[in-house]
């Protein structure tokens, strides 16, 4: 006779459940205040010592002491950043959206010699200047959480005239729902368009997030 394995199943997803869960309490607030522009920001400590901040509840950054960063979107773009920097002489990474400092701070281990100029949201024009790496990280704390401003031509073509003509782009963009996948799926066909190298990267960090990141390189000789 089959044994009934409905409550193994059952009792094997609310365990499921129940950790990734655990991953996402802050047991300690650190910091807590109001942004007029981004809304409830919170900085918190969990269980395992690792710092996350937060905007209205959704993840923006964490700290990068734990091994188990090296599984998150964070790392995927600051190590695809941070290695064809290393091809460069002098590099220069343009990052918009500073979040947490997470991507930085990992390309700044991953290759100090890389110089970054980071843009968060203010009323700032960015100088004349060409940048070897351009990221793109901006989100909010509403869904679907990533700014939809920066998946128009308008924008990209906007950041094209400070990426050097080998330079690279880089986009993370949430992957948590089948319509945000496939919104990126757009954005990278649009990026193949302009760019002779693109690649995705489907992110599935076991603390629950998921998110695709994008790079393309090598512009076009048409854009030169």
């Amino acid at each position: 006779m089959q044994p009934n394995i409905f409550p193994i199943i059952i009792s094997i997803t609310i365990i499921t459940a129940l950790l990734a869960a655990l991953w996402r309490i802050g047991l300690r607030k650190l910091k807590s205040y109001n942004s007029p522009i981004l809304g409830k920001i919170k900085v918190l400590q969990k269980y395992n010592g690792e710092k996350v901040l937060t905007t209205n509840s959704y993840i923006q950054g964490i700290s990068t002491e734990k091994d188990s960063i090296k599984l998150s979107y964070w790392y995927c773009v600051a190590k695809q950043a941070g290695d064809f920097c290393k091809r460069v002489k002098d590099p220069e990474v343009l990052m918009l959206g500073l979040g947490a400092n997470t991507i930085p701070n990992l390309i700044s281990h991953l290759n100090p010699a890389a110089h970054q100029t980071i843009v968060e949201i203010d009323d700032y024009i960015i100088v004349e200047k060409k940048f070897d790496v351009i990221i793109i990280d901006i989100f909010n704390g509403n869904p679907p959480y990533v700014d939809i401003k920066s998946n128009h031509p308008d924008f990209i073509t906007s950041l094209l005239p400070y990426l050097k003509k080998d330079g690279m782009v880089i986009f993370n963009r949430p992957g948590h729902t089948e319509s945000v996948r496939s919104d990126s799926q757009k954005l990278e066909n649009y990026l193949s368009a302009l760019f002779a190298k693109t690649k995705s990267f489907d992110i599935k960090d076991p603390r629950g997030f998921r998110n695709t990141v994008i790079t393309a390189h090598m512009k076009r000789q048409k854009l030169s």
